[in-house]
């Protein structure tokens, strides 16, 4: 059975002057469809059977799992694991003899080649930086004969290995790791506290095995995957001036004084593809990630290859302000290193799953391996966004603005959910006391302009015999700068002791965030609420220097432990997972220059195992392709809604919210809703199995109950082989 379903482009419904709704039908161009905000096609089919610039030639057979042989050599604690179907060798070092041979067919026109430095220091195992003073150093273990790598073997039933103790002459750091093999992949770890320093050099980073998975120039087809927003890749080309692509995982660390350009890093991951649906690689950082560093060198930027590595960051320098007026300051170095336990973990693909969606699919595996059994709905969700109360400067006190009171909003759902779904997760944002902004972390009672307590649990315990759910949107973690329920001891501190601020609010500890999203999520479980909305977790975790000293990955890992299938959380990163709605899932890339394609690998990630939505649809800028971005994505669509006009938000802290008001918006989002749910109804809970680009601007899914969907981003109608995709339209090839 195949369907295309068009819906109309415009909603006509009449609107009052002060809340203008525009929806807008229009084609990407073509120069836009060849972009990096769309996915491409395809074009290099060449074969890749083998990796000329790895051998197994002096290296120790150690044993096969999962159809993949480890080989190791202890002299420079090097390894190589070789898919036994074809014979292609993953390897953790490469060959550079090409260059000593100027006739040697692996030249190639233009090489820039290495020099005895450079030779060295690619046969190492690691990359290590140290201060000397705050002078930043580089050292490897081959840069002087004196420093030292000792490796011992390891065989069990089920794994093999090597352990590796490092000793640094011109440093003086040592440190110990480990590398195992067995039928799960690779695993690498180095402990924190097998690193030891002397008093005069202080370590600064560490990358292990950064030339794993190397690839020279144009000789191997593929591309990086990168968790980058919603999801990238760099292809693999000869473009010095694309420059080092450099992130950090969970975006910035502002403790840290770190910034990041453009989207975050969303997931723990990055991946490797050699021959598109040939080889692949997936790395996933077990552990360290929230000080780890995604790094990516194309070929020609400083060596002949692309290689892609995970930095970890112990150190850094900073600067101490001396004044309040910031006129006068020192430069000082980290006085300790963050504790951070490195745990990297890389899995093998092949064939069909050699793919950026093979990649997703096995990192969700991953992620999701202890998950609690979730329940999907059977009917495509909506998510809804109810703004309850603002306020805005008065004569002596801030005037509130009434934008959605407990009687309104009860008409609302009830409309939804007679006219649009009842799988409605409606987050009511702004219910406490003076409103939305300007109040955190106070969060302890219904505003009385609002409504009564009793309203507010008579109407949602009359949900509770619905698919409907109703949270209270929570912000714990942050704290309004001239407000009051928290102490200077509670607000984060940079390493360079200045509070930190995000505009009109601090952002509060790890401790202090948790004992106020305890005690309010106490309280609304008191009143019938088995969850909450979190709002600023998202990408907010950073280290603290305040009294005691927290790290971010401290601070990820506990927070990980909190959140429950009952809650909800905004701009989720992996961490945050746990929570069982993920709003707010980013919908394009950061579009760097250096990335060459924007994918939908979050969404992806998460498909099948929890509810994940997009942004608000009355926001988007063109209606008809993010609506078709979310069906090629999976995911469910969103609205910002009020009963009073956004036109009441002026000099309020969402003054920003240009057109929400329900009635006006009410026709669209039962036209949006019905546009996605005819594409997406028969995929709900499916993984997606694979994604072509057939075409400038088509899309192919397939998924595991073998539905087929195409999505047409162009102005030309596509004849697929299940019939005709329609411009800006998609055709549905329903499963078993």
């Amino acid at each position: 059975l195949s369907s295309v379903v068009m819906m109309p482009l415009f909603a006509t419904q009449p609107l009052q002057e002060d809340d203008v709704l525009t929806t807008v039908s229009q084609p990407p161009t073509r120069s836009a469809l060849l972009s990096n905000r769309y996915t491409q096609m395809e074009t290099d089919d060449r074969v890749v059977s083998s990796n000329a610039f790895a051998t197994i030639d002096g290296y120790t057979y150690r044993g096969s799992f999962m159809g993949y042989g480890f080989y190791d050599k202890t002299s420079d604690a090097s390894f190589r694991i070789v898919e036994e179907l074809s014979g292609y060798v993953w390897a953790s070092s490469v060959d550079y003899d090409y260059f000593l041979d100027v006739d040697s067919p692996l030249a190639d026109e233009g090489d820039l080649g290495f020099n005895l430095y450079w030779q060295n220091k690619l046969r190492s195992p690691f990359f290590l930086t140290y201060y000397q003073g705050l002078n930043l150093r580089e050292e490897h273990v081959f840069e002087n004969v004196r420093s030292t790598l000792d490796v011992t073997r390891t065989d069990q039933p089920n794994e093999v290995g090597f352990d590796v103790e490092v000793s640094l002459f011109l440093s003086k750091i040592s440190f110990t790791y480990s590398v195992r093999f067995g039928a799960e992949g690779l695993v690498i770890s180095l402990p924190f506290s097998s690193i030891s320093e002397s008093d005069d050099f202080s370590l600064s980073t560490i990358s292990l095995y950064p030339m794993l998975g190397a690839t020279k120039r144009l000789r191997t087809p593929g591309y990086v995957v990168i968790p980058d927003g919603v999801g990238a890749l760099i292809r693999y080309e000869d473009d010095p001036s694309i420059g080092v692509y450099s992130k950090r995982f969970y975006g910035d660390d502002i403790g840290l004084n770190t910034t990041n350009d453009g989207q975050p890093l969303f997931a723990n991951m990055y991946g490797l593809v050699h021959g598109h649906r040939q080889h692949a690689m997936l790395g996933i950082v077990e552990d360290g990630a929230a000080h780890g560093i995604l790094n990516h060198f194309g070929s020609q930027v400083f060596l002949d290859f692309n290689f892609t590595y995970v930095t970890f960051a112990y150190r850094t320098t900073y600067r101490q302000y001396l004044n309040q007026a910031k006129t006068s300051s020192v430069n000082l170095l980290q006085e300790d290193a963050s504790v951070i336990d490195i745990g990297l973990r890389y899995q093998f693909l092949r064939m069909d799953e050699a793919t950026y969606v093979g990649l997703a699919n096995a990192f969700a595996d991953w992620r999701f391996q202890d998950d609690i059994p979730t329940t999907l709905p059977e009917e495509m969700p909506l998510h809804i966004d109810v703004l309850a109360l603002e306020s805005k400067p008065g004569l002596l006190t801030r005037q509130k603005v009434v934008m959605t009171d407990i009687e309104a909003l009860s008409s609302m759902i009830e409309e939804l959910q007679s006219e649009v779904t009842d799988e409605l997760r409606v987050n009511y944002l702004g219910w406490q006391e003076g409103g939305y902004s300007y109040t955190a972390p106070i969060q302890k009672a219904i505003d009385s302009s609002l409504g009564t307590l009793n309203d507010l649990t008579t109407f949602n315990n009359g949900l509770l015999n619905t698919s409907t759910q109703l949270r209270l949107a929570i912000d714990p973690y942050r704290a309004y700068t001239r407000g009051r329920g928290y102490t200077n001891q509670d607000i984060l501190q940079t390493i360079g002791q200045e509070f930190i601020e995000h505009g009109a609010y601090y952002h509060l500890t790890e401790s202090a965030g948790d004992a106020l999203r305890s005690e309010i999520k106490e309280r609304l479980a008191s009143w019938g609420f088995a969850g909450a909305a979190i709002e600023t977790i998202g990408e907010r975790m950073a280290s603290h220097f305040g009294q005691d000293i927290t790290t971010k990955q401290a601070s990820v890992d506990h927070l990980q432990n909190q959140l429950t299938i009952q809650d909800g959380v905004y701009r989720p990163m992996s961490y945050s997972w746990d929570a069982g709605q993920l709003f707010d899932i980013p919908m394009y890339s950061s579009e760097q220059r250096r990335l060459t394609d924007t994918i939908p690998l979050i969404p992806y990630m998460i498909k099948g195992h929890r509810q994940g939505f997009g942004r608000a649809g009355n926001f988007f800028s063109n209606t008809s392709n993010e609506l078709l971005r979310m069906i090629d994505y999976g995911l469910y669509p969103a609205f910002f809604i009020t009963e009073a006009s956004a036109y009441d938000l002026i000099d309020t802290g969402s003054e920003n919210i240009f057109t929400s008001r329900y009635l006006d918006w009410q026709p669209e989002i039962q036209r949006q809703y019905d546009f996605l749910s005819e594409a997406l109804q028969s995929t709900i809970g499916q993984k997606v199995m694979g994604r072509e680009v057939l075409a400038l601007g088509v899309i192919e899914l397939v998924y595991e109950n073998e539905a087929k969907l195409y999505i047409n981003y162009s102005g030309d109608d596509f004849i697929s082989e299940d019939g005709v995709v329609p411009s800006l339209g998609y055709l549905v090839q329903e499963g078993i």
